[in-house]
């Protein structure tokens, strides 16, 4: 039996939520559960979700512990889910008319499906605008991968990869980190669903340069971002890739032979910190974290 669990992150998305919520509510039927993680909000968003969704699971989050909130969020909330089917949809778009077509493409090597986006285009000039620069992906897609404000997602594919990352562009690792498990990500052409917020040049900067920053750290070639930023007209994305150049690891731009062990950074932090000891220390090779627990003598 399916059971789908519905995951939306929300920080202060007053202005967008009644019509998010109120696609949602038409489907409603089709969730076993609705979680919605209230990440730091400062407006009326909690009031609005109560009032279309009383029974729903609210996780309040007052500090934010990941370089990428939203990532985070959508962790919280897969943690708190009991589905077999996560759903993750952003405050901002609105929901599919039904999920039936999605559900029945969720098998065998397909983890994850979505439906196609679509720019409200009359809600400003810049929307308008991007709406139609979107059809670029039509004969341009490189580096495109399937957008994530609404998808299903099977929840074993999701526990093998370990859940969601604390990565630039999170929703294009998870399709890379898929694929390297051996699944896919889809999008379904005729199931359409619809991005309601305001388009700004700071946010859609912003973004760009996160695409760009994440390309660097999973090693994309340079001639790949840049046809992607010529011919996508996303400049901001190469500008992002060549700024994290210069915050890599000096192993990973071939300046070092190998990485330093476990011990040995263990090692050089407790001659930098006299008079304490280490009683615990783990990394992530993969993701560069290096974690330690540290007891003064």
């Amino acid at each position: 039996m399916t059971r789908i669990s519905l995951v939306m992150p929300i920080h202060n998305e007053e202005e967008c939520l009644p019509k998010s919520l109120e696609s949602l509510k038409r489907v409603e039927g089709q969730f076993s559960e609705f979680i919605f993680v209230l990440d730091r909000c400062m407006d009326n968003s909690e009031t609005i979700v109560k009032q279309w969704f009383p029974n729903a699971k609210v996780i309040r989050k007052q500090i934010a512990s990941w370089k990428n909130s939203l990532a985070e969020n959508f962790q919280l909330g897969f943690q708190a889910s009991v589905g077999n089917v996560l759903c993750t949809m952003d405050a901002d778009a609105t929901a599919p008319d039904s999920l039936d077509r999605l559900l029945r493409e969720l098998k065998g090597n397909v983890a994850s499906v979505a439906p196609k986006l679509i720019t409200c285009k009359n809600t400003s000039v810049l929307n308008w605008l991007y709406y139609y620069w979107e059809k670029t992906r039509g004969f341009a897609p490189l580096g495109q991968e399937p957008r994530g404000a609404f998808r299903l997602i099977r929840r074993d594919c999701l526990e093998q990869i370990g859940g969601f990352k604390d990565v630039y562009a999170q929703e294009t690792r998870l399709d890379v980190d898929l694929r390297k498990a051996g699944y896919k990500s889809i999008t379904i052409n005729d199931v359409v669903h619809y991005h309601l917020r305001k388009f700004s040049f700071r946010k859609a900067i912003k973004t760009q340069i996160c695409a760009g920053r994440m390309r660097r750290n999973m090693d994309m070639p340079f001639w790949r971002v840049l046809a992607h930023s010529l011919l996508r007209l996303r400049f901001f994305v190469l500008y992002g890739y060549i700024v994290e150049c210069k915050y890599l690891p000096l192993h990973r731009l071939g300046m070092s032979e190998e990485r330093p062990s476990l011990e040995l950074k263990c090692e050089q932090l407790e001659r930098l910190l006299p008079g304490s000891s280490i009683v615990e220390a783990s990394e992530n090779r993969e993701y560069y974290e290096f974690k330690v627990r540290i007891l003064k003598k």
